[in-house]
């Protein structure tokens, strides 16, 4: 990483305009409704001394570009401050260039009067007046959907001022947009516009440089809060013992200073805390772009069961009483993996069943809310804390409510210690379009892929259907990785164990609700599925 870069970030973090939260009760929503643990904020630079070190960040990343430009255009509204401290570092690296941005209102009096049409652009603009073929570098602050941006274009373009080869940001937050093509805002502008994107850090170079240094730093400011606090607590007993007016408020002053300092210095053991880093990592992991996914690594493989092939029995029964003597029997079959739970005993209370099933096991509890994942975005992070605190392990999602909806789903239950398991297929007939239903096939597979890119490992998908099997196991081990699936969909809607395992590959687990729990030997059921793996 260029030494600039270390130094810009060390600038964000030392002025308190760069956020990574440990508890996500600090979260921050964005522009692009993203609920995210880690959070930028360059209006905080609105002094001179910020503002000049601000301005000789942006000049680095322009020159270290090596695209040529001759005028800074500052886009509204965070743009605007930046035009002429840009343009003064710039002249003070080597590079002496113009610098302007544009009025809310047109000029209506001074040089603004009676010009023709090329000559109107004096009206609108503040600085230097731009010319047919200045090649102009564009500036703001970061980039979320980019609105702003385009605006800014198409308003250069109306002026006829055409030539507009660099963007130049503080932070590149490196995020997919919100459909489900997987690629950024920042490159559909630079595709749409022509327009090259410049950013002073990415997302990666932050992450990276918090790994880094984290537990060093984190030590540095737990030791410099402690000796400030002693200092604090030394200086109100003075304070205390004090007649004198005038040195009472001088020592007054003294300890708000050193609060102020001290939340400082809290705000920043959040930052560099292990758990922090944690959190952006699977932050980035679900809504980064393909290179900072990569560069993230996909972190651990959930294993949610123990063994590569089991049998799980859906617990699709009526009362705690059936639940728990189901557990009971079962729970001793080496080939039992763990216990699907449904709305049936959910709505009796998730937390009282768990307890129940703590009686008999440790094997994992996974809940399907049938269907999870089919609400609004903002809805996950409410659902994946209710899951966390009643004790379930694992949550299943069919998120057919879209992309974002997916992703926010899955991030959510990550952040919160879930495992997750993804579906898009159901077992039963006219469920996708070619089967004479409402989902698109390639709308279901999406919702794999999108899984599959955000590094979760566990599916589900129809036993019943083998050639389904096949096609989804195909497509997210495209996507490098090596699937865990989970197949409803034997003895009363027709499927084959056999055949399902033989599609799914070496790590397989059934699902099988009727055929367990309604036996006479529930034990021996179990015994008797799990003998077909």
């Amino acid at each position: 990483m260029e030494e600039y870069k270390r130094k810009f970030i060390d600038f964000l973090l030392n002025t308190g305009s760069l956020k990574v939260f440990e508890n996500s009760s600090d979260d921050r929503t964005l522009k692009s409704k993203r609920i995210s643990p880690w959070f930028v904020n360059i209006g905080d630079f609105n002094e001179g001394e910020s503002s000049n070190a601000l301005a000789g960040f942006y000049a680095d990343a322009i020159i270290n570009s090596g695209v040529k430009g001759n005028v800074l255009y500052g886009i509204p509204e965070k743009g605007v401050g930046l035009a002429a401290p840009v343009a003064m570092a710039m002249a003070s690296k080597g590079h002496n260039i113009g610098w302007c941005f544009s009025r809310k209102d047109e000029k209506t009096h001074g040089e603004a009067t009676g010009l023709g049409h090329e000559d109107r652009i004096k009206k609108l603009i503040v600085g230097k007046v731009l010319k047919p073929n200045d090649a102009i570098v564009q500036l703001d602050d970061v980039f979320t959907a980019g609105d702003a941006k385009y605006e800014a274009n198409a308003f250069m373009k109306s002026l006829g001022r055409a030539n507009l080869p660099l963007l130049a940001i503080a932070v590149d937050r490196q995020e997919v947009g919100i459909d489900a093509t997987g690629k950024s805002a920042i490159e559909e502008y630079e595709h749409k516009t022509g327009t090259k994107v410049v950013s002073v850090v990415n997302a990666i170079e932050v992450y990276n440089f918090l790994k880094e240094m984290g537990l060093d730093r984190l030590r540095d400011v737990q030791v410099h809060r402690l000796s400030l606090s002693k200092r604090k607590s030394e200086l109100e007993k003075s304070v205390a013992g004090l007649s004198d007016l005038s040195k009472r408020a001088e020592l007054e002053k003294s300890v708000s200073d050193l609060n102020y300092e001290i939340k400082r210095l809290v705000d920043l053991e959040s930052v560099f805390s292990p758990r922090s880093a944690e959190r952006m990592a699977n932050y980035i992991r679900v809504y980064g772009t393909k290179e900072a996914r990569a560069a993230i690594g996909r972190g651990l493989e959930q294993k949610i069961i123990g063994r590569d092939r089991s049998v799980i029995p859906a617990c699709d029964v009526e009362t705690l009483e059936q639940f728990e003597e189901l557990v009971r029997q079962t729970a001793d079959v080496d080939g039992i993996g763990g216990y699907k739970i449904g709305f049936e005993l959910g709505y009796l209370g998730l937390a009282k069943v768990v307890e129940t099933a703590r009686k008999h096991t440790q094997k994992s509890i996974i809940f399907d809310h049938q269907k999870a994942g089919t609400d609004i975005p903002d809805t996950g992070r409410n659902y994946a804390r209710l899951m966390k605190r009643v004790g379930v392990d694992t949550v299943i999602f069919f998120p057919q409510a879209g992309p974002e909806t997916e992703r926010a789903w899955i991030y959510h239950a990550l952040d919160n210690g879930l495992k997750v398991i993804v579906g898009g297929r159901m077992t039963h007939p006219a469920y996708s379009v070619s089967e004479g239903g409402f989902i698109t096939d390639e709308g279901a597979l999406e919702m794999y892929r999108i899984a599959a890119r955000a590094g979760v490992n566990n599916f589900v998908v129809p036993g019943n259907k083998p050639e389904v099997i096949k096609q989804v196991k195909e497509l997210v081990e495209s996507e490098g990785v090596s699937p865990v699936f989970y197949a409803p969909g034997f003895i009363a809607q027709g499927g084959k164990i056999e055949a399902a395992a033989k599609a799914a590959g070496d790590r397989f687990h059934g699902i099988v609700g009727r055929g367990i729990y309604q036996a006479k030997d529930m034990h021996a059921a179990a015994i008797e599925h799990s003998s077909q793996l």
